[in-house]
C-alpha cells in the first residue's frame, strides 16, 4: 500500500510541474503581448507627434501667407492711392502688378487649405485608429484578468487604456481646433 501511495505522489508531481510549466508559458506569452501593445502605443505617440509637429508647420505656413496677404493687400492700396495721382495706363499696369501678386497669395493660402485639410483627415484617421486600439486592449485586458499571475500585465493594460484615452481626448480636441482655423481660413477666402 506504502508503495501504491509512492507511485500516485510521483504520478501526480509530473502532472503539477506541467501545469506549473503552461502557467509560465502562458504569463510570458502575456507578458509579451504586454511588451508589443506598449511599443504599439510608442509608436502611435510618436506618430501622433510627427503629425502635430506637421500641422504646427502647416498652421505657421498658413500664417506667413495671411501675413504676407495682409501686406500684399495693403501695398495694393498704397499703389491704389498713387494711381490715382498718375496717368491712366500706369494706373492700369500697378493694379494689375497688384492682382498677380494678390493672386498668388490667394494661390498659396489655397494650398496651405488643402495642407491643413489633409492634416484634419489624418488626425481623424488617428482618432478611429485610437478607438480600435482602445477596444483591442480592453479585450486584452479582460483575457489578462482572468490569469492571476498577470496582474501586474493588467494593471499596465488599464495604463495604457488610460493613456490612449487621454491622447485621444488630446487628439480630438486638437482636430477641433485644427477645425475651427479652417473654418475661419475657409471664411477668410471667402470674404476675399
Amino acid at each position: 500500500m506504502a508503495g501504491i501511495t509512492t507511485i500516485e505522489g510521483e504520478t501526480r508531481d509530473p502532472g503539477s510541474a506541467a501545469a506549473a510549466n503552461d502557467a509560465g508559458e502562458r504569463a510570458e506569452r502575456l507578458q509579451q503581448e504586454v511588451e508589443g501593445e506598449r511599443q504599439a502605443r510608442e509608436q502611435a505617440e510618436a506618430e501622433a507627434a510627427s503629425w502635430n509637429r506637421r500641422i504646427q508647420l502647416a498652421e505657421e505656413e498658413l500664417d506667413h501667407a495671411q501675413e504676407r496677404l495682409a501686406i500684399a493687400l495693403q501695398k495694393l492700396e498704397e499703389a491704389e492711392k498713387a494711381a490715382d495721382e498718375t496717368e491712366r495706363g500706369e494706373r492700369a499696369e500697378l493694379a494689375e502688378s497688384q492682382c498677380r501678386e494678390t493672386d498668388e497669395q490667394i494661390r498659396l493660402m489655397d494650398q496651405n487649405l488643402k495642407c491643413l485639410s489633409a492634416a484634419e483627415e489624418k488626425y481623424s484617421q488617428k482618432e478611429d485608429q485610437y478607438e480600435e486600439e482602445i477596444k483591442i486592449l480592453t479585450g486584452k485586458l479582460k483575457e489578462a484578468e482572468v490569469v492571476e499571475f498577470a496582474e501586474r500585465s493588467v494593471a499596465t493594460l488599464e495604463k495604457t487604456i488610460d493613456d490612449l484615452e487621454d491622447k485621444l481626448k488630446c487628439t480630438k480636441e486638437e482636430h477641433c481646433c485644427t477645425q475651427r482655423r479652417l473654418d475661419q481660413t475657409q471664411l477668410d477666402l471667402n470674404a476675399m
